[in-house]
């Protein structure tokens, strides 16, 4: 990856480009709808945690159910967002369409972190480098995100991570014990590493959205093989049955994730481009919105 991009100047060219053909409330009404906080309007009930306010537990309703229960209301401002990056070796790759993975993730967290901050949302971002999970604070504004510009760059850059994208997420959900939205940016290996166990921990607090970018095939001409580092055998890189196959198996997998995820109103999209990165943003909020 070529260190010398302004990332940031490329990301606000990007956003303004692509948000103009699209609705000025990108998120507006998404996040009132999504999230839970402090208003006028009811929503439901929920057992006491610890940090709740006395001031919100329905004294009435608990008695009825032997439990401690507090009113939750419908959210009127806006909440955190927290960016789990995936790093390492196998982001060294291009996409099908011959994006640079490392160019991709760094556009596609961009994008989004200035969508939000636009929004007025205070955001973060996790990630595992060599020296082991590094989570930033809560913070808005462009310095902030080209700080963390800067560091994602570095941790793409830095080699093996102690921990993979899993181990990041578990940190993480553990971190937080309060609601956010969870923006997810990782691969085909990143999305299968995600178990049932793992989701069920994420959604606890959290609405949870993944950017899923795609590998280059290796049925392609002039594939390189990572783990193997090495260029495949041309002769099956020419084979279209072969490459049938592969395109088969990566959908089923796909598949198996929705299947997995969708229950739990977990939604992913897969990118190859960065130009699909708003368009992807807008079917993910559109999908929970609508589930």
């Amino acid at each position: 990856m070529n260190m010398n991009i302004d990332y940031l100047d490329r990301v606000r060219r990007l956003a303004m480009l692509t948000t103009k053909r699209k609705t000025s409330d990108l998120l507006e009404g998404n996040f009132h709808s999504l999230q839970h906080g402090r208003s006028l309007d009811f929503d439901d009930l929920r057992e006491y945690r610890f940090g709740d306010e006395v001031s919100d537990i329905d004294w009435k309703s608990s008695s009825r159910t032997g439990k401690i229960l507090v009113r939750r209301y419908f959210a009127d401002r806006k909440h955190n967002v927290v960016f789990v990056c995936d790093t390492g070796r196998k982001m060294d790759g291009d996409t099908p369409a011959g994006e640079p993975k490392k160019h991709l993730a760094m556009m596609t967290f961009g994008v989004n972190a200035y969508l939000f901050d636009k929004q007025g949302v205070n955001y973060a971002m996790a990630y595992s480098d060599a020296g082991g999970v590094s989570v930033s604070g809560f913070l808005s504004g462009m310095l902030h995100l080209e700080q963390l510009l800067v560091e994602y760059q570095g941790a793409l850059e830095g080699g093996e991570p102690k921990h993979r994208l899993n181990g990041v997420l578990e940190h993480v959900t553990g971190l937080f014990p309060r609601h956010m939205i969870m923006v997810i940016i990782t691969d085909g290996e990143g999305l299968a590493g995600m178990d049932e166990k793992l989701i069920r921990r994420m959604i606890h607090f959290n609405d949870v959205y993944i950017f899923k970018l795609e590998d280059a095939y290796l049925t392609s001409p002039g594939a390189f093989d990572l783990q193997a580092d090495r260029f495949e055998d041309p002769f099956l890189t020419m084979d279209p049955q072969l490459h049938g196959e592969e395109v088969k198996l990566r959908a089923a997998m796909e598949e198996e994730a929705e299947k997995l995820m969708t229950p739990y109103r977990v939604f992913f999209r897969s990118i190859s481009r960065e130009e699909e990165i708003v368009d992807a943003l807008i079917e993910l909020f559109r999908r929970r919105k609508g589930a």
